[in-house]
């Protein structure tokens, strides 16, 4: 009988112990659905594709926060701080969720170029300009998938995520060609603003925090090589 008795008692405390270290399903762990964030990054990739028409060719983009570029009598100057970005993500469980965001750079251009008008009979000198100082901005809209795939006490989790949508620019008129003469096909006209596709990788984040959070991701696109975060989950 006491064989039996202590038997048990041993079985009991087994399953026990056992219950208490079992991982808990992912559907019944708790965790907080919503998600609204702002943050700043270094180093966007914006604005990558332009009409070819536009004087600066189908390649519009450096990296770098400033550039200083100089050619005999033609020179361009830009700045810009970086990105700034609102996000809203959506928990489905405590490892992936979906949302969007809206991003916004800003490049400050003083520029003075000149564009030789290309025809059958050769090239016509100065027959297209750019002179002037003025903004270019960069509005994008995009969706984006995030996965969590560690996490600890719910206070530490490490993640990665893609973000895809679209870009509007809009450009300054003063920072513009002039209307370029053409001797063929007459005068065209160039466009302020236009769209581009956008993308940005998060290759890696971590957060800090479970209610109020904040956040580290490096990655690259339009958000930036390095950006820094605050979140509100509820």
């Amino acid at each position: 009988m006491k064989r039996l008795v202590t038997f048990f008692a041993i079985t009991i405390i087994t399953l026990s112990l056992h219950a208490q270290t079992e991982q808990i399903p992912e559907e019944k762990k708790s965790f907080n659905k919503h998600e609204i964030g702002f943050s700043v990054g270094a180093f966007p990739i914006v604005g990558l594709i332009v009409p070819v028409n536009e004087g600066w060719g189908s390649i519009d983009d450096r990296m770098g926060h400033t550039y200083n570029i100089k050619s005999d009598d033609n020179y361009e100057k830009m700045y810009h701080l970086g990105s700034y970005t609102f996000n809203y993500n959506y928990h489905f469980n405590s490892k992936r969720s979906i949302g969007g965001s809206l991003s916004w750079v800003g490049k400050h251009i003083d520029t003075y170029w000149e564009y030789p008008s290309t025809s059958f009979f050769g090239s016509w000198s100065n027959a297209d300009t750019i002179n002037g100082s003025g903004w270019k901005h960069y509005f994008t809209l995009q969706g984006n998938y995030r996965n969590t795939y560690y996490r600890k006490n719910d206070i530490i989790a490490f993640y990665w995520g893609i973000n895809y949508g679209i870009t509007l620019c809009i450009r300054n008129k003063d920072i513009l060609p002039k209307e370029t003469i053409d001797f063929l096909v007459g005068t065209e006209s160039n466009v302020r603003t236009y769209f581009a596709p956008a993308m940005h990788l998060n290759l890696f984040g971590i957060e800090i925090g479970k209610e109020y959070v904040l956040n580290l991701e490096l990655g690259i696109g339009t958000q930036g090589l390095i950006k820094i975060g605050y979140k509100y989950k509820f």
